[in-house]
């Protein structure tokens, strides 16, 4: 403690360096309060951080979350309609955004320094001193608060990227649920018209059997296939409680109330190629991202564990009163203070340190693992939209309209007796079966190319699907990366 006391006084000059001492003392806490209030700015870092929150809050939260408010779909809601919902009412997507505001939260808790101490001591025998008040600070080693700053800054950003993610997962659930729901309208209503033409079916047969024109076995085959379709007709229907259930709940909207079915409209042409899609997967996933940025806190935690070894300071002051002479008034005094803590724990330290390396490098396995993981199922997601591509164009060039054909034939072949019913019936069968797979490619293309979306990150900001078209070629995707880099 470094102490300066002034000469005793007589009278008036002794009360004016009394109070000397008092603003002096003022002038030190003052001093050291702004110290603390320096380390409570918010820094450039959690600024940017900060106002890309509030833009993702502003478009979350632009819909009123009241019953009243929320849209009821109908038979004109497009997936864009779809989607906008989802991101404005999802639960789960919340959640991500509300432990994205947690953890820029940690920022300023990350940067403050520990609360100051302000002591006041009162002594019974008052010999020399009357009482005395101090304040004292500890201040982190150079660097250490910058550190954590850094790391915790480091962490918002991979919980920025990591609610991007979680954006990406829910819009991938959300066309995945809408397209099978529109695929079980389109199957429904096929299933439902052939039913119908069954029903045309037996009632010929039955004229022509009550004619003796066919046989008792040929109106008994028309029932049984009739039957069957409307069997399959009661399960598709059945199965629209589910799949509405399904999509409700990814909208944040009650799952008993079945949805009106969707509008679908097929996306236009995509140019999907592996090589231009793993460079849109390095440049643009949120889960890469993130974890890029977990190396970073970790980094930066690492080079903090090797600063422990660094003693930390504590400055402060002190303001004692003191008596002074008979009949001459108390006398005060002012002491500045200042201390170091003491690294002697080598043993804990070097642990911190290997703990902290040891962290470094599984952020770095876990990015290379996500990084492979992510390109096998970018992988998956193109040989889909590849084989949907390759189905859709078969059944729609060639099977379905040579199965419309042969059923006509057929119908024309057994309304004048070259043909068995059998030969009717299968027609029928394989013109149904084809429509359906037709359907079925045409749902499967279209989850394909969100699959590939949500891998590669290809979506709109505005929470707008958007179809992953690549650049032309690899050389100049870098090109643009240099020039953005620059």
């Amino acid at each position: 403690m470094i102490m300066k006391k002034p000469e005793n006084t007589i009278g008036s000059s002794g009360r004016l360096e009394s109070v000397f001492c008092s603003f002096g003392f003022c002038r030190l806490v003052l001093t050291l309060g702004g110290g603390l209030w320096l380390t409570s700015c918010v820094s450039v870092p959690e600024r940017d951080l900060r106002a890309r929150h509030d833009e993702a809050h502003r478009i979350m939260y632009a819909a009123p979350d009241t019953p009243d408010a929320k849209p009821r779909f109908n038979g004109n809601s497009t997936l864009d309609d779809y989607l906008h919902h989802a991101f404005s009412h999802n639960p789960g997507l919340r959640a991500s955004f509300d432990r994205w505001a947690a953890a820029m939260e940690r920022i300023p808790q990350a940067r403050s320094l520990d609360d100051p101490t302000l002591s006041f001591e009162y002594f019974i025998e008052q010999m020399d001193t009357r009482y005395q008040a101090s304040l004292t600070q500890m201040f982190p080693a150079f660097g250490k608060l910058d550190l954590r700053e850094k790391s915790a800054a480091a962490e918002t950003e991979a919980a920025m990227h990591a609610f991007e993610a979680e954006r990406l997962v829910l819009f991938d659930h959300v066309v995945k649920a809408f397209h099978e729901y529109h695929y079980l309208s389109r199957a429904t209503q096929v299933t439902d018209e052939n039913h119908q033409l069954l029903s045309d079916l037996e009632q010929v047969v039955t004229i022509r059997y009550k004619a003796g024109l066919a046989p008792f076995s040929d109106l008994i085959k028309t029932q049984v296939e009739k039957d069957r379709l409307a069997n399959e007709l009661g399960t598709l229907r059945d199965e629209r409680a589910s799949r509405s259930a399904g999509l409700a709940a990814l909208l944040g909207l009650p799952v008993y109330d079945v949805l009106s079915w969707p509008k679908a409209s097929p996306s236009g042409p995509a140019i999907v190629d592996v090589e231009s899609l793993d460079d849109m997967l390095e440049d643009l996933n949120p889960e890469l991202k993130a974890a890029t940025a977990m190396i970073a806190a970790e980094t930066y935690r690492e080079k903090l564990a090797r600063k422990r070894v660094l003693p930390d300071f504590m400055l402060g002051a002190s303001w004692m009163v003191m008596p002074g002479m008979e009949g001459k008034g108390d006398e005060t005094d002012v002491g500045l203070m200042a201390g170091i803590t003491i690294p002697v724990w080598w043993g804990r330290y070097r642990a911190e340190i290997r703990e902290a390396e040891a962290m470094v490098q599984a952020a770095t396995s876990e990015r290379e693992n996500m990084r492979n993981m992510l390109k096998a199922e970018l992988s998956m997601a193109v040989f889909k939209f590849h084989d949907a591509e390759r189905r859709i164009n078969l059944f729609t060039t060639s099977l379905v309209p040579k199965a419309t054909q042969a059923l006509e034939v057929a119908k024309q072949e057994f309304s004048t007796g070259k043909a068995e019913f059998m030969t009717l019936i299968d027609a029928q069968r394989t013109l149904l079966e084809f429509r359906l797979m037709l359907e079925r490619a045409t749902a499967d293309r279209e989850i394909a190319i969100g699959e590939t979306g949500r891998s590669v990150g290809k979506y709109d900001v505005g929470v707008k699907l958007d179809v992953p078209v690549p650049v032309k070629n690899k050389d100049a995707s870098n090109k643009e990366r240099g020039e953005k880099d620059d």
